[in-house]
């Protein structure tokens, strides 16, 4: 797999619970990253998001939370991030972890995979045990960072 990430700016990755946090305006979540797609938009930095947290999206939004403007919010949060495959390495890597959420464990093997500077949460304690290589964060400790 090519990098494709702007090596050229700070690179984070949003977990799905986060994008979701975004692309349905949830509270109180929606506030805490917001700053975050706020840099992105002036060009400060990038953000990366898993091919697999799409579908999940996707599902959220159309299936699970029937948001009328699923399409609207879903294709205006995809235009603005990189959407970084997995593939079959990185998920053979994930369900052969340590990872309790296997979800989480692919998630994470394809930032590192994709060397992206920092791992964006609000489930930091679910990698803390696993995190070696990459910075984990939640959206709040992050904004506090830079």
């Amino acid at each position: 797999m090519e990098n494709i990430l702007k090596r050229n700016m700070v690179n984070i990755f949003l977990d799905t619970k986060v994008a979701f946090d975004q692309i349905s305006k949830r509270e109180p979540f929606y506030g805490e990253s917001l700053p975050l797609i706020d840099s992105v938009a002036k060009g400060n930095m990038s953000f990366s998001i898993a091919e697999g947290s799409i579908m999940t999206l996707i599902y959220l939004a159309y299936d699970s939370y029937k948001m009328p403007d699923a399409k609207e919010q879903l294709l205006d949060f995809i235009s603005m991030c990189d959407v970084l495959r997995s593939g079959k390495s990185l998920i053979r890597n994930a369900l052969t972890s340590e990872f309790n959420d296997k979800e989480d464990a692919i998630q994470y093997y394809t930032a590192l995979h994709y060397e992206v500077d920092y791992f964006i949460t609000r489930n930091k304690k679910d990698y803390q045990p696993f995190v070696t290589r990459l910075p984990v964060y939640t959206p709040t400790e992050f904004l506090n960072q830079i």
